[in-house]
């Protein structure tokens, strides 16, 4: 009988040794790195716009940044991503007949910084510094 109990032991040894392994290497997932720094349009910082990075791979999800005064921050996984920037205001009180009445929205930013982005950036582990000075 001791020696079954040493047996089941062993094996139940082995199993939680297995099953800690597997969960340390599932929680780890991707690299991650952060991207901080400015977007300004002709010297003004951007207030209120969104900066979107997309990886170039498709591998992950495109991730997504208020910028507040001029600065961002995004953390996601390492790789090369292309850059899209954002930044729309209202008409100023015109109306738009054609939409039946709603407030023109005016894209502030030219298309080669969004829908036909020029703009890339790497994301490493650790934290990068990069400013987009983007003119019209």
């Amino acid at each position: 009988m001791c020696a079954v109990t040493i047996v089941d032991q062993s094996f139940f040894k082995s199993a939680i040794l297995t099953f800690s392994v597997l969960v340390v290497s599932c929680a780890r997932g991707p690299a991650i790195g952060t991207i901080n720094g400015r977007v300004t349009l002709d010297n003004q910082p951007v207030d209120g716009g969104l900066i979107r990075l997309v990886p170039a791979d498709g591998n992950s999800q495109p991730a997504d940044c208020i910028i507040k005064g001029g600065s961002f921050s995004i953390s996601m996984p390492v790789g090369e991503k292309k850059v899209e920037i954002y930044w729309t205001k209202g008409g100023g009180g015109k109306v738009d007949t054609a939409t039946q009445g709603t407030e023109q929205i005016i894209q502030m930013i030219p298309p080669k910084y969004n829908t036909q982005t020029e703009l890339t950036c790497t994301i490493e582990q650790g934290t990068v510094v990069k400013d987009f000075a983007l003119t019209r």
